[in-house]
């Protein structure tokens, strides 16, 4: 606690003098030594590092078959440790739990890769990727306590698809889009369904940090992608120059339709505010992929759906009273609009009287984001 916070406090009457000893009191009891954990923690790094470096120096000289053993008996004694862990443990024993799971199934992974370097595999990568989910998504799912297992496994499920699309076999082939780009954008829409899922998954589990941050994490990807679709449907008509067949527009007006599914299953799942609110913001999402992919091509147009969409977005924060969430959109709207008042001026920058103008702009729309900000946003302490 700063002592000059408490001097303010008790010189604004908002406590007295015997509660700000209390409070410094209370503080010195429990303060932690920053500096020394510092020190531990820089420590720590530099054995990590040296470790590292050693073996990393010495990897060619260890015969493969040792490598493995050595990564496999690792990944035996720590899934002996999380056995060994109590099943209704309080908090302590669910961090580590957590922890243990993660680095478990992080494990699995670099065995996965160890294995296809010492044998030189030339499988594609993605195959390991959907090799390692099979085998590990079950635990994850089973064992996850929150943000680690969540990243994770989300981190798979989206990687696992686009990593997919990515094979010339698969997508695009030639610089064409083939019947292929149609299943590979309704494999990478398909990670937006672990929001609907968290939903189902967390009411009355014990569990329900891990399925909300799985949900968040599947709510973030379907926004995140859709407005970089938007904004990359503004620099050009990129898709119908490759597409004679129109497997594009088919292939977006199905991501179009995994979104309005996935809003419709959230809906069913949650009727609260914040799941109504989020089935609202998938609908959205649906509807701007249909429109950027109609008005592509249109540098103004596009931007005008960025904004109207991170609106739509701010709205619904609102709605479900998350704070976080509305000053987001709102300040993405206002930098959208910045930027594109600066894309439209074009030469006019060149001049002084431009830039005086294109100051002025930004000052204009900070000062009216922010008087929105402090008039509209949810009190603190709303999710």
């Amino acid at each position: 606690m700063a002592e000059r916070k408490l001097k303010a406090w008790v010189a604004a009457g908002l406590i007295d003098a015997a509660a700000a000893d209390r409070i410094r009191a209370w503080e010195a009891q429990h303060s932690r030594p920053v500096a020394l954990w510092a020190v531990v923690g820089l420590a720590a790094l530099s054995i990590g590092l040296g470790i590292v470096s050693l073996v990393a120096a010495n990897w060619a000289a260890i015969p493969g078959e040792t490598r493995l053993a050595l990564h496999g008996a690792l990944m035996v004694g720590l899934g002996a440790a999380l056995w060994a862990l109590p099943a209704q443990g309080g908090d302590a024993a669910r961090r580590w739990a957590e922890v243990g799971i993660f680095v478990f199934a992080a494990l699995g992974l670099g065995f996965i890769g160890h294995l296809g370097q010492v044998y030189q595999t030339s499988s594609p990568t993605w195959m390991a990727i959907g090799l390692w989910l099979t085998l590990f998504a079950p635990l994850l799912l089973g064992g996850g306590q929150g943000w680690l297992c969540a990243a994770l496994l989300a981190g798979g499920c989206i990687a696992l698809p686009w990593m997919r699309f990515g094979d010339p076999a698969l997508g695009f082939s030639g610089g064409q889009a083939g019947p292929g780009v149609i299943r590979g954008a309704i494999e990478c829409a398909l990670p937006v369904g672990l929001t609907p899922l968290s939903a189902l998954m967390s009411g009355g589990s014990a569990r329900g940090g891990f399925w909300l941050r799985l949900g968040q994490i599947g709510f973030a990807y379907a926004i995140a992608a859709v407005s970089l679709f938007v904004i990359a449907s503004g620099l050009g008509d990129w898709a119908h120059g490759h597409d004679p067949l129109g497997n594009v527009d088919t292939a977006l007006v199905a991501v179009a339709g995994v979104l309005g599914l996935a809003g419709l299953a959230l809906w069913q799942a949650d009727r609260s505010v914040q799941g109504t609110a989020g089935a609202a913001v998938f609908a959205m999402l649906a509807l701007a992929m249909l429109a950027a992919d109609r008005l592509g091509g249109h540098g103004l147009a596009m931007g005008l759906l960025f904004m109207v969409l991170w609106a739509g977005l701010a709205g619904a924060a609102l709605h479900a009273r998350a704070r976080w969430a509305f000053q987001m959109a709102v300040a993405a709207v206002a930098l959208r609009l910045i930027i594109l008042a600066f894309e439209e001026a074009g030469g006019l920058l060149a001049s002084g009287a431009g830039l005086i103008l294109g100051g002025v702009l930004v000052l204009g729309v900070a000062w009216s984001a922010l008087r929105i900000l402090r008039q509209f946003a949810p009190a603190r302490g709303i999710a």
